[in-house]
């Protein structure tokens, strides 16, 4: 009996064979996807923000404009005058320096950028001619301080009235308005860029990419824009060719610096990324 029920089931185990547990389909993974038309764009959008927001800081800001203007000749000529002027009054030693006529030549820079010139606060100005003429030994008058805060106006709005002034004038005008509008669309551009690279989980990704050649991009346009810049300029006296030179090179010197740290923040983005990517 106990062979007749093994030689059954052995009957049984042939016709009816077990069936293979079939191993459950593997997960596919997920994939990382590189983007690298997103990261060439955000180095677009990155030298563009760079370059406006560069100049709307330094070339079309009348203050920093009055601290590069003050160290130029146009500058010095104004400041010479007017410690001549205290010179032949007593007051000697060369009291008005360049952070003491800034205030008054960004009033002339303001007018060149066809902005309102606000009035100028004379302390600094009349602090620093009563501290020399205590000094000298002489007296500085409210009538005699008074008389050089006007001089110095005066000065200032006959430096930057004249016709070549007038026609770089308008120059700047017309560049300052269109570094506003393009700066405008930059901004538009990078917040739809970030919401598209946010929704792809690519925002990380891109910026390092971005910052890096964004940050070379725009130390490649400072360095080319610092050689043609003097013949771009427009034709004029040789005053205001070396007036606007150097207010060029000033915001293309701090271009060149935040491009190059610009390039430092993409490498180490980049190395973060891949880091925690790999971890």
């Amino acid at each position: 009996m106990e062979v007749a029920g093994v030689s059954e089931n052995t009957r049984m185990a042939r016709y009816h064979p077990t069936e293979p547990k079939q191993a459950p389909d593997p997960q596919p993974q997920a994939t990382y996807q590189r983007r690298p038309a997103l990261g060439r764009w955000l180095a677009v959008l990155v030298l563009l923000l760079t370059v406006t927001v560069g100049l709307k800081l330094t070339v079309f800001n009348a203050t920093y404009t009055a601290g590069v203007v003050s160290r130029s000749t146009v500058g010095e000529r104004v400041i010479n005058r007017l410690n001549n002027k205290l010179s032949d009054l007593g007051v000697t030693g060369n009291p008005v320096t360049a952070s003491v006529a800034q205030p008054y030549l960004a009033m002339g820079v303001a007018q060149l950028y066809g902005q309102s010139a606000n009035s100028v606060d004379a302390t600094e100005l009349t602090s620093a001619i009563e501290t020399q003429a205590s000094t000298d030994g002489v007296s500085a008058s409210t009538s005699l301080t008074k008389s050089i805060a006007q001089r110095a106006e005066k000065l200032v709005t006959k430096t930057f009235n004249t016709t070549a002034m007038q026609t770089a004038a308008s120059q700047l005008q017309w560049a300052r308005q269109l570094n506003f509008y393009v700066l405008v669309a930059a901004l538009l551009l990078t917040a739809v860029t970030v919401g598209y690279a946010l929704s792809v989980h690519h925002f990380w990704a891109g910026l390092g990419p971005g910052l890096t050649l964004g940050g070379l991009l725009a130390v490649i346009v400072g360095v080319v824009g610092w050689f043609i810049l003097p013949v771009m300029l427009p034709n004029t006296t040789t005053t205001v060719t070396h007036l606007l030179t150097s207010i060029g090179h000033s915001g293309l010197g701090v271009l060149i610096f935040v491009g190059g740290g610009e390039i430092v923040l993409g490498l180490l983005a980049l190395l973060g990324h891949r880091t925690f990517r790999s971890a």
